[in-house]
């Protein structure tokens, strides 16, 4: 069968613009979650609070591999984007009636699973309906719109919780990802690939993991793990270093992915992807050798907007990277591949570089983690890149 002509700017201006404002506003219940969880399970062991918390990566990284084969079964992918939403809005209902941290155990995986739905199916449809030349800067702003949740969605949490109890913060949390769904029924599918048939879908692990995705996944995870290393332990880390409030790097970082996405994107459409993603890279690289020395708390806004930087122009290259590669039909599967580099960097950086903070420090940690985006600058350098692609005959 043929592959269907692509759709210009102005067939996909409108449902785009949906898309932006339903993945905001999605995000917007996820990042009231960062304050919520852990601030509900106050008083809890340490071990029961980090495990409550990290679970929800644990069952994200498990299914999204499914979650890219649902997707690309064709047809409408609205539907999972309607499950997403429908299922993270259940998951805050669950957290409002406060039947524990066990039971929210069960809430936090389905939230995981739901989100990773939501994301997966959203982005598949995004990177169809975009133009090809349009493609870079067109992720970026919708990455960007993702970013700008973080801006206010923990403040408006912590304002929620003070006046109105932990109940409330939920339940507005819950009430912003079924605005997501409200808003996603306005971006359609306008380029939904044809249902495949049991028979051409590919079987074993080929149709769980992209091919196409894997290694660029592999890149991306190389400054996810750094990240979920600098979440994990850089309040602590603040502390022991009289920093200042440390909510100033998160700040900082953030408006620093703001920019980085709108404008990786649209100079990666211009110049290619090899010169946003190498700087990125060193600049992930670097900031994490100047955060293991770091003294000052205005050196440690430097590093944060240095990092910030190189996490969300990896990102969205990445991405569109995956996107230029994968064939629609499977693009489900790209973005499910390339998305689990976000949960594999949270247990890597979080969980495994965690057990060696006790034997010897934060600083030393942080600054081993800078070994990781110069191992991403190789890899992609040799295997993804368009220089490298040709180098090896690929």
């Amino acid at each position: 069968m043929p592959a269907p002509a692509a759709l210009t700017w102005q067939q996909v201006r409108r449902p785009y613009f949906f898309a932006l404002f339903a993945v905001h506003s999605f995000f917007v219940a996820y990042s009231m979650s960062l304050v919520e969880v852990p601030r509900a399970l106050k008083g809890e062991p340490e071990w029961v609070v980090g495990f409550v918390v990290g679970v929800f990566g644990i069952a994200g990284m498990v299914t999204r591999p499914l979650t890219g084969v649902w997707v690309d079964r064709g047809g409408n992918r609205q539907r999972w984007v309607r499950a997403g939403a429908i299922g993270v809005a259940l998951s805050f209902v669950g957290y409002a009636f406060d039947f524990g941290p066990w039971v929210m155990v069960i809430f936090r995986c389905m939230q995981g699973v739901a989100m990773g739905v939501f994301t997966t199916a959203m982005l598949a449809i995004v990177g169809n309906m975009l133009p090809p030349e349009r493609r870079g800067s067109g992720l970026g702003f919708y990455q960007a719109a993702n970013a700008g949740a973080a801006l206010y969605g923990a403040a408006l949490a912590i304002f929620i919780i003070d006046r109105f109890g932990f109940a409330a913060a939920f339940l507005v949390s819950g009430g912003t990802a079924l605005l997501a769904l409200i808003l996603a029924a306005g971006t359609g599918d306008p380029a939904a690939p044809p249902v495949r048939e049991a028979g051409s879908r590919p079987r074993g692990l080929r149709g769980l993991i992209s091919p196409t995705a894997l290694v660029p996944a592999l890149v991306f995870s190389c400054v996810t793990t750094p990240w979920g290393t600098v979440t994990a332990f850089l309040p602590l880390f603040a502390l022991e270093r009289d920093l200042g409030n440390v909510g100033l790097f998160y700040t900082a970082a953030g408006l620093a992915q703001l920019t980085a996405r709108v404008s990786a994107g649209w100079i990666g459409d211009r110049i290619g992807r090899d010169a946003v993603v190498i700087p990125a890279l060193a600049a992930a690289g670097i900031s994490l050798l100047v955060l293991s020395q770091v003294e000052s708390a205005w050196l440690l806004i430097v590093c944060a907007l240095a990092f910030g930087f190189g996490l969300a122009a990896t990102q969205t290259s990445i991405a569109v990277i995956v996107m230029d590669r994968t064939p629609p039909a499977i693009l489900g599967s790209g973005m499910a591949t390339y998305t689990m580099a976000w949960d594999v960097g949270q247990v890597i950086g979080a969980i495994l570089l965690g057990l060696l903070v006790d034997a010897t420090s934060y600083g030393f940690v942080f600054a081993l983690s800078a070994v990781f985006p110069v191992m991403g600058i190789v890899l992609f350098l040799t295997r993804v890149s368009e220089r490298g692609m040709r180098g090896t005959g690929a």
